[in-house]
């Protein structure tokens, strides 16, 4: 089985750079609204990796396995519907951009 060769597309591109930059924001504002004194994580499997010292391996694990699943898809099944796939790094992102203003919006 072979893939295409077939480089990115910037609406995939833009979904993969979306995923990061949610989960790079989320890291990032959790970590500063956790030093502060009177605020708490709510999330109990977030706790649970913070804890374990595995939440940010956690997700960088994540991300490399949706990016190179969504990759290789879209390769591999070479049909343009194929990239509804896209929907999932994208939304992705934009679950933990939300949750990234939500941790700025408790600093503010």
């Amino acid at each position: 089985m072979m893939l295409s060769r077939v480089p990115p597309s910037k609406v995939e591109v833009l979904a993969y750079i979306t995923m990061v930059l949610g989960v790079f924001g989320d890291h990032l504002s959790t970590g500063i609204a956790l030093s502060r004194q009177n605020l708490m994580e709510t999330n109990q499997l977030a706790l649970s990796l913070m804890q374990k010292g595995l939440w940010l391996q956690t997700d960088a694990f994540l991300i490399l396995i949706s990016i190179a699943v969504t990759f290789t898809s879209i390769r591999i099944v070479k049909n343009p519907s194929a990239k509804l796939i896209l929907i999932f790094p994208f939304l992705i992102g934009l679950v933990r951009l939300a949750v990234t203003f939500w941790n700025v919006s408790l600093l503010i």
